[in-house]
């Protein structure tokens, strides 16, 4: 699992979490065009569900002809990135040549990029890495994969860990790429979240003479199969026109069909994050249980009995006591009501399972929940935990914790909170572990340090964090 780099407080790459997004236009070719197709990508990324960082250049700097348009200069451009970013709420990432323009960037931009032929230009890495900034380096076309190794220790040399690392082909005959998938492992291996280039992947530089060719058509198979490696970022240039755009037109995907696209990687990514947490989670022991704790049923729809029940070995982080919420995280947060006044919610039974399996392992568990309702309370015995906090208010879930640890001698770095809304803040900020679903309110998702898990409330988002505390 790669390290998360936190590019704001909606924004992370890494962590095995869903793919983040960088995408745009090649070039910036006039402000209503990014404005347009900035307005038109939040409101796809947000239907989907996945965090956007905007992209485009200010100056095309490498160009096949001298002839070829570069793009509107470094002071319009951060002009025209700034009013993306001020109203629209998009990080931004934009390209930078020369030394120079690196703390000018750096004032509105949230990633610096570093472009392909320029990767192994020492100066040029330090100064970027010296803003603070998330760095994100392409990889050089005439690079193999375990050359990026350096290019990270210039990085973390001039004091800077914010690094994503991208893949964009390599140079393969006469103006041609190809995309080695085994490099993808390679320099996910490093640690840092490593970014798939799909549209400069398919580029043919040179290919048409006095500019660059390409081939868009196999943008969305590449997109898929780097996903199912594990990438942690998807990296697409995106153009209403992109026959008509002042560079990389043949690679640039149509902003009209980009939708679908994404929406079919989403879905491939969601299946390679659950099989890799699901390898990640297989150094299990079977282990028998005397009791029945859960009459929960598998995909087959056999009944888990607790024999059944894997058990994996304790958590390698000291935690000792895990709490979750209920509405909106062990929940949808639902209410749902019967004509006869009586009040259902509904569960998943994955995180009953996880909440099993954790207890047996040796760590304490509980619900805490601002509301006071039979129907939880029949869900705490029926799962067997060890602690039940009703009717507890925002700082009352605090206060409910810190005695809890009072009883178990432990202190509240080795508690494991997983929270949805405001009420939750509180105690969110003080554990030593916490989490938040995919669909957290912004406020959550804002707390430094927090897990954003990929999945939503009431799909199986307290599994995914026991799985990643028994990973640890």
């Amino acid at each position: 699992m790669t390290h998360e780099i936190h590019i704001g407080p909606d924004c992370i790459a890494g962590g095995n979490r869903r793919f983040l997004l960088i995408a745009g236009p090649c070039a910036i070719e006039s402000e209503e065009m990014t404005m347009e197709v900035a307005a038109r990508l939040k409101e796809i990324c947000s239907e989907l569900n996945v965090h956007l960082v905007f992209k485009s250049s200010f100056d095309k700097a490498n160009r096949s002809s001298s002839d070829a348009p570069r793009g509107v200069g470094i002071d319009k451009g951060l002009q025209i990135l700034k009013r993306v970013k001020d109203e629209l709420g998009l990080p931004v990432l934009t390209d930078v040549h020369e030394s120079w323009q690196c703390e000018r960037v750096a004032d509105v931009a949230d990633i610096l990029q570093i472009p392909a032929f320029l990767s192994r230009q020492t100066d040029l890495l330090v100064a970027a890495a010296k803003t603070g900034k998330v760095v994100h380096v392409k990889k050089g076309q005439f690079m193999a994969p375990w050359d990026m190794k350096n290019v990270i220790h210039k990085l973390e040399e001039a004091g800077n860990r914010n690094i994503m690392i991208g893949e964009r082909g390599s140079s393969f005959g006469y103006n041609n790429l190809v995309v080695d998938m085994t490099g993808l492992v390679e320099m996910r291996s490093y640690g840092y979240p490593v970014v798939f280039d799909a549209t400069h992947s398919v580029q043919k530089p040179g290919g048409q003479g006095t500019s660059t060719g390409g081939n868009r058509e196999m943008v969305p198979y590449l997109m898929r199969a780097a996903l199912a490696v594990g990438v942690d970022v998807i990296f697409a240039e995106v153009h209403p026109d992109p026959d008509k755009a002042f560079s990389d037109g043949p690679n640039q995907l149509r902003l009209d069909s980009f939708y679908d696209i994404l929406k079919q990687a989403v879905q491939v990514d969601d299946l390679t994050k659950q099989l890799l947490t699901e390898t990640a989670g297989n150094r299990t022991e079977s282990l028998s249980i005397p009791h029945d704790t859960s009459g929960q049923t598998n995909n087959s729809g056999t009944t888990l009995t607790s024999a059944s029940i894997p058990v994996k070995s304790s958590p390698k982080k000291d935690i000792r006591l895990f709490l979750t919420d209920v509405d909106g995280v062990q929940t949808d947060a639902g209410m749902y009501y019967f004509n006869s006044g009586e009040e259902a919610k509904r569960f998943n039974a994955h995180d009953g399972m996880g909440l099993q399996i954790l207890r047996r392992s040796g760590v304490k568990t509980g619900f805490i929940t601002s509301e006071a309702t039979p129907l939880v309370e029949n869900r705490f015995k029926k799962l067997k935990l060890d602690y039940l906090e009703q009717g507890r208010s925002r700082e009352g879930k605090l206060q409910a914790a810190l005695e809890i640890c009072e009883k178990e001698g432990i202190s509240m770095q080795q508690v494991a909170y997983i929270g949805d809304d405001v009420n939750c803040l509180d105690l969110l900020h003080q554990v030593g572990w916490a989490a938040c679903p995919q669909d957290a309110t912004r406020e959550v998702k804002a707390v430094p340090g927090i897990t954003i898990l990929s999945k939503k409330g009431g799909e199986g988002c307290v599994r995914e964090f026991i799985d990643l505390i028994m990973q640890k």
